[in-house]
């Protein structure tokens, strides 16, 4: 509640901090610069130029503009994801999410064009697929992870098209088919949870109760409207306390909970008129149960795809079993090589893979980085903390903003019971999530100049 009211605060005088900003920070770079003239610059090279990387470089740049900090990336557009869960609900534009990835490059860095082919942790330098070598001091991985749409046999082809839709591809082919799906017939509507690692967690159950609050909204006979949450796990999420609530959501709109069901593959007939969903089913609560196949046939069927770490990770000397960048899950180092961090949607941290987790763990590593420089113990800790408010509605608006660290702690921030998505706080932690939260994101978030839950102010991260 604090952040927010900070939020209107800025937005009203940000014109006059940004100057005062912009004049003391010209002043203050001009005095290191004559400082520092005759020492060499610190090398330090970020791999990805998604929330983790472009929000790193801005705070390590912020913090100390001496360091000669190159971008590492051949992503040519920006994209903020969290907004494809209102756009398969047909309630924001695409393009309100993308953003050319040169126009969000902080002023001062350097950046490579190309990704990232392979790491050489012992030589100090990072390979690009043409080849280039880009050699470095400091190593900042935030890479984010793959989506793996040939990673299901059937998905890849059908995506966008007989009736195969996902918001993790943009959300425009989830609102096609849900404003599509006919009145005069029985439907049958699944929406899969992956049984690999991924991000946003809680999108595939954005889509599905954004879905079903539309159709009921829209006058549809729910009775013929046959919805199922299909999921290799045995809850429908991780946190005790929101799983309670999010099955009683379930309970009372009719969506059938299936647990123990990871999509294998999709079969639709040449004509699009028979479709499949193929589901290995095993008892998460009976490890030696045998498994068995299951085919359900769909209209809509929303897929949350397989995921994994980038290729240029796995197997690579900073990486552990399963490609992903293995870190102190505190101060987000490099166990084999100290002058090496990891964050975001790469790292191995044992916590949901959100943009909310991001803002806390970038100003640790940002201290810890500058503390192995100066030759100071790493002071930082990441508690873990990650958030996903996740939209149940929009007729009336209603959302659950779900925050929580390791373990499944619940790390609540605003001044009452986060456990429910309706009434007044719903539509409050919906209005956060379709207004304030782009608006931080482009204007403060990516620039360094926000930090979650303390909103502009820099928190304790003892």
């Amino acid at each position: 509640f604090f952040s927010f009211l900070l939020f209107f605060i800025y937005a009203m005088f940000h014109r006059s901090v940004l100057l005062v900003g912009v004049v003391g920070g010209g002043f203050y770079a001009m005095a290191q610069t004559s400082l520092s003239a005759q020492e060499p610059k610190t090398k330090v090279v970020v791999v990805g130029s998604g929330t983790a990387g472009i929000t790193l470089t801005s705070q390590l740049m912020r913090k100390d503009p001496t360091m000669e900090v190159t971008i590492v990336s051949g992503a040519q557009k920006h994209y903020y994801q969290p907004l494809w869960s209102l756009v398969g609900a047909g309630l924001k534009a695409y393009g309100d999410s993308e953003r050319d990835t040169e126009s969000i490059i902080p002023a001062g860095a350097r950046w490579v064009q190309e990704d990232a082919a392979a790491l050489d942790p012992t030589a100090k330098k990072v390979v690009t697929q043409s080849g280039k070598e880009v050699p470095y001091d400091y190593l900042v991985l935030a890479a984010g992870l793959t989506t793996d749409w040939d990673g299901i046999p059937g998905l890849q082809e059908n995506l966008a098209k007989n009736g195969v839709v996902s918001n993790y591809a943009g959300g425009q082919c989830t609102w096609e088919a849900v404003r599509s799906l006919p009145k005069d017939k029985d439907c049958t509507v699944l929406f899969t949870f992956p049984s690999t690692t991924t991000k946003c967690g809680g999108a595939p159950q954005k889509a599905m109760y954004m879905s079903e609050d539309y159709w009921k909204h829209q006058g549809y006979d729910m009775k013929r409207i046959h919805i199922s949450f299909c999921t290799p796990s045995g809850t429908m999420f991780p946190v005790k306390k929101y799983c309670s609530r999010l099955q009683e959501i379930c309970e009372e709109r009719g969506i059938h909970q299936r647990f123990g069901h990871a999509l294998t593959a999709i079969e639709v007939s040449p004509d699009g008129a028979r479709r499949t969903a193929v589901f290995t089913v095993k008892d998460p609560k009976d490890a030696a149960a045998p498994p068995e196949t299951v085919r359900l046939p769909f209209d809509i069927l929303h897929v949350g795809p397989p995921m994994s770490a980038p290729r240029f990770l796995r197997g690579s000397p900073v990486a552990n079993a399963q490609g992903f960048v293995e870190v102190d899950q505190a101060t987000l180092q490099s166990p084999k090589f100290p002058n090496v961090f990891g964050l975001g949607d790469c790292s191995s941290l044992p916590t949901s893979k959100t943009a909310a987790a991001v803002c806390k763990q970038v100003p640790v590593a940002v201290r810890n980085l500058l503390d192995h420089k100066a030759g100071r113990p790493l002071s930082a800790k990441y508690n873990g903390y990650a958030s996903c408010p996740l939209l149940t509605g929009a007729h009336p608006r209603s959302l659950l903003m779900m925050e929580f660290g390791y373990g499944g702690e619940v790390m609540e921030s605003l001044p009452w019971d986060q456990g429910h998505e309706g009434g007044l706080r719903g539509r409050f932690h919906y209005l956060l999530k379709d207004t304030v939260f782009p608006f931080v994101y482009w204007n403060l978030l990516l620039k360094g100049r926000w930090y979650g839950p303390t909103g502009p102010f820099e928190p304790s991260m003892a």
